[in-house]
């Protein structure tokens, strides 16, 4: 028997393999895409069930925050740190008292969902108090459950307590309750402020989007904060879900799902838990409600089937007859394409295997299109990148709280010259951090040089003389932060490491669209530019390696050096009125043309 390829005729073929492979692959397609978006439903489900509890987390967080801030605000406030060290029965505190006390009050009657503040005072006997707000004897907070948290902590949420005349009985709603230490400039504990936050405010909080079944908020040590069943009559209790708890917090971050039964019924557990503070909320979902639409989509899936394969079989024989006027199209945009004419689309007319060819070869023709952009797109993150990772070896945050308790160590044992010098250090690191900034304003500039040469001075004494001459009309243009300190420094240390002394002078000048800084020192120099360059400091490669991402070959640093004579380094910058935002733009905004003097 012949092959029927080869017996009848190509439009026969075409229509008979067609019908065959339609039914094939839209049967196929009904099936996988039934599946496909059975999980899909419930991948998106839980997806976006999760991007709910963060968002709800977010703004649990930020509520969290203010009240954390507005008790350190209030435990700093000068009236509360006075009136704690003054005698309990002493003229002065007595007539504090009301000012405290109303201090307290606007706390709770300014800020939304807090409930009452009081204050708790070490060796104070009586209580004072309007309403809810007021100062209560340190006795009281130590007779409450909540004591022990409290004193192993300079701040700490409590959790759920029932306030009764300012004592605290653990409970399951009321309020919510954070402390925190009142210190003595000393470090010595005065006593403790605590912050009621209404835990209706906190459940307005979690209900501004419903939940399908239930709905908890646990803290850091897995106590119920809010349940919901405790107002939606539908709501399943935390009773369904406090024996997975173990097994849930287990499975750690990467898994925010987990399935239980209640009832025979199978039901989801979607959690998220707050970076901060660790609080965790969980929403319970009914498997049903979750696989609902599922069916719905079934149906239609099932409908399009059938539509397709009878659209298939009427026109079949129309597509067949034009078969060959689209493969000519195809070709010849091929042959467009092949000659690096990469916008050469084809007007698709078609929605079967042609037009799937024809949205093909379009899709194509875009990627194409799309890989060029992104391989642009990635060098300019792998430039951004590599400023970033220069940037943040000059960025040592981790040492600036070292220096701090240095600083007033050497305060208490009356190293003067040290705690100087650790001071100017510090302000110098302040300004290196900059909040993350990779450019400043010229005067913090000016002030880090200034703290720098300060230090050095220090160091030297009066072997080193620095004249620093920055005009106050730049002040308030920006460049590159910690762009001329490792000059200076490297002319410290290259410069004058034999000579008893030496004399260093920064300058700048103020041209029409840049600034140029001038560093000149007389110490020993070098007669090959090559070797000034090989024995450069880290930090002047550095600001080398970032003039040239930035701002490209038009500005930059030249060095220049006369043996026995001293060196000069000349620095050029554009006039920046503010922190650009686009490196990429910048950078060939300043390669394509020249500066003007």
């Amino acid at each position: 028997m012949k092959n029927p390829i080869k017996v009848f005729s190509l439009q026969a073929n075409l229509f008979t393999s067609f019908i065959i492979i339609s039914a094939i692959l839209i049967l196929t397609l009904g099936i996988t895409s039934y599946m496909i978006t059975n999980q899909e439903v419930v991948e998106k489900t839980i997806s976006s069930r999760i991007l709910l509890l963060d968002e709800i987390n977010k703004q649990i967080d930020i509520q969290l925050q203010a009240v954390e801030y507005d008790s350190l605000v209030a435990a700093s406030h000068p009236l509360i740190v006075e009136y704690l060290q003054e005698e309990e029965n002493s003229f002065s505190r007595i007539e504090k008292n009301e000012q405290v006390i109303d201090l307290l009050s606007r706390q709770s009657y300014i800020k939304e969902g807090i409930h009452s503040v009081q204050l708790y005072a070490k060796g104070s006997s009586n209580n004072y108090y309007s309403g809810v707000n007021g100062i209560f004897s340190y006795s009281i907070l130590e007779q409450s459950p909540m004591y022990d948290m409290i004193q192993h902590a300079d701040y700490i949420w409590l959790g759920t307590n029932k306030l009764i005349n300012g004592s605290f009985v653990q409970r399951k709603d009321d309020v919510v309750s954070f402390s925190r230490k009142v210190l003595s400039p000393e470090g010595k504990e005065l006593g403790v402020l605590v912050f009621n936050v209404n835990i209706s405010y906190m459940h307005k909080l979690m209900s501004s989007h419903a939940a399908d079944a239930g709905r908890f908020l646990l803290d850091t040590n897995s106590r119920l904060i809010l349940d919901s069943s405790q107002v939606k009559n539908d709501a399943l209790p935390y009773s369904a879900i406090s024996e997975a708890l173990p097994d849930m917090m287990n499975q750690g971050n990467f898994q925010k799902q987990y399935a239980i039964h209640h009832f025979d019924e199978k039901q989801l557990l979607v959690w998220s838990k707050q970076q901060r503070t660790q609080w965790v909320s969980l929403d319970l979902i009914s498997w049903t409600s979750i696989t609902a639409g599922s069916q719905k989509i079934k149906n239609t899936i099932v409908i399009v089937a059938i539509i397709c394969v009878l659209l298939a079989t009427t026109f079949a024989y129309f597509l067949a007859r034009q078969f060959v006027h689209p493969i000519k199209g195809l070709v010849n945009a091929m042959k467009h394409l092949k000659t690096g004419r990469l916008n050469t689309r084809i007007d698709n007319e078609y929605d079967n295997e042609f037009g799937y060819l024809n949205n093909h070869f379009n899709n194509m023709a875009i990627h194409i299109e799309e890989l060029i952009e992104q391989l642009n797109r990635k060098n300019q993150q792998k430039r951004e990148a590599d400023i970033k990772v220069l940037q943040e070896q000059m960025n040592p945050h981790f040492i600036y709280n070292t220096l701090d308790v240095m600083n007033w160590h050497a305060i208490e044992a009356g190293a003067g010259e040290i705690s100087r010098m650790l001071s100017l250090l510090g302000k110098m690191l302040r300004i290196a951090l900059s909040s993350g900034e990779s450019f400043i304003p010229i005067r913090k500039e000016v002030e880090h040089i200034t703290c720098y040469v300060e230090l050095q001075k220090i160091r030297y004494q009066d072997q080193i003389h620095i004249l620093l001459h920055i005009p106050e009309t730049i002040n308030d243009y920006y460049l590159p932060k910690l762009t001329l300190q490792p000059f200076v420094e490297n002319a410290i240390i290259h410069g004058f490491h034999s000579r008893r002394k030496g004399f260093i002078a920064i300058r700048a000048l103020e041209l029409t669209d840049s600034i140029v800084f001038i560093v000149e020192d007389n110490g020993h120099g070098m007669e090959d530019t090559a070797k000034v360059r090989e024995q450069q400091h880290h930090g002047v490669s550095n600001v080398s390696d970032r003039m040239d991402l930035y701002f490209g070959s038009a500005y930059g640093v030249n060095i220049e050096s006369v043996l026995d004579k001293g060196t000069t380094v000349t620095i050029s910058v554009p006039k920046l009125s503010s922190v650009p935002l686009d490196w990429e733009r910048l950078r060939e905004g300043h390669d394509g043309h020249e500066r003007k003097d």
